[in-house]
């Protein structure tokens, strides 16, 4: 049977790591673009560490998105997580968005989470959540089946043929022979000796 999928656990996978990646991706991107700016050399030799942690946090993000069973909670939670917060930056009064900024910071850290202020979170958020809920639709449909037991996983099912019936001389594959008419049938006169049939060839009935 195929795994019923769990968006509620996922919803709040979703929000934790999402909120991490937003905190770790901030930084690590504030980092690697300081420098880059400052040294004006290749990030190899003064950013190689910042860059293996952008990469690794979205792997992370992205594993956990392409989960079967969570992946459509990881996408809303993360999804909504990234795009109030974004627009909570956008919209509300400074003062308030200072205080946002700080729960986005790494702590002891003075650098700000300049992808939240860039609105590049809101961009990815607006898409996670809108394929989210989608997906989560999706699955809602697979969880009802799965609980219908209409479902079934293909793996491990044995594929059947139709029997094939064993051929006979003088017709094609797969064709049947049809019995042949009264008046084609082979008589036999008086006197009339009846001649051996050929290798292969069944005598008339």
């Amino acid at each position: 049977m195929a795994a019923k999928p769990n968006p509620a656990l996922g919803l709040v996978l979703g929000i934790i790591a999402g909120y991490a990646g937003v905190v770790g991706a901030s930084y690590a991107g504030a980092r690697l673009q300081i420098a880059r700016q400052v040294t004006f050399d290749s990030i190899v030799r003064h950013g190689l560490q910042w860059l293996v942690l952008l990469l690794l946090i979205a792997a992370v993000l992205g594993l956990l998105m392409a989960g079967r069973t969570i992946g459509a909670g990881v996408m809303v939670g993360a999804g909504a997580l990234m795009t109030i917060a974004a627009l909570l930056v956008q919209v509300a009064p400074i003062r308030q968005v200072s205080d946002l900024l700080t729960l986005f910071q790494v702590p002891g850290s003075k650098i700000p989470p300049y992808l939240l202020m860039d609105s590049s979170v809101l961009f990815i958020g607006v898409i996670l959540l809108v394929a989210g809920i989608g997906r989560w639709a999706s699955d809602s449909k697979v969880a009802k089946l799965v609980g219908q037991g209409q479902l079934q996983d293909y793996q491990g099912q044995q594929m059947t043929f139709p029997t094939q019936q064993p051929q006979q001389w003088g017709g094609y594959p797969g064709q049947q022979q049809q019995p042949p008419h009264p008046s084609q049938q082979q008589q036999t006169y008086p006197g009339q000796q009846q001649q051996p049939p050929y290798p292969g060839q069944q005598p008339p009935r």
